[in-house]
């Protein structure tokens, strides 16, 4: 089964593609950055991350739900957090602000 995620960070386009064959890949702007092939994640550390420039790192972590599995993204800059993404809740107005 193959799930994809896509959203913008700054102008960048972020995609990531979950299958239980492959793993799952992170791509910025098209370019493929980060991927992981373990079959089990624990969703307490990030899963994928790369570098957005100036704007930080960002960071993806998995949330299983019962039968598929969710995304939630994090774009760190020092010992600043910011939410970006989830692909189970809606951010707040804020957050979806400071993300554009």
């Amino acid at each position: 089964m193959r799930k994809e995620f896509e959203f913008t960070v700054k102008d960048h386009k972020v995609k990531i593609v979950n299958s239980w064959s492959r793993g799952t890949k992170l791509y910025i702007d098209g370019d493929c950055r980060d991927q992981d092939t373990s079959f089990l994640a624990n969703g307490k550390t990030a899963l994928l991350s790369a570098k957005l420039g100036e704007l930080g790192i960002l960071e993806v972590f998995p949330k299983s739900a019962l039968i598929s599995v969710e995304m939630e993204a994090f774009l760190i800059k020092g010992h600043e957090k910011q939410h970006v993404y989830s692909s189970q809740k809606r951010l707040s107005l804020t957050e979806q602000r400071l993300a554009k």
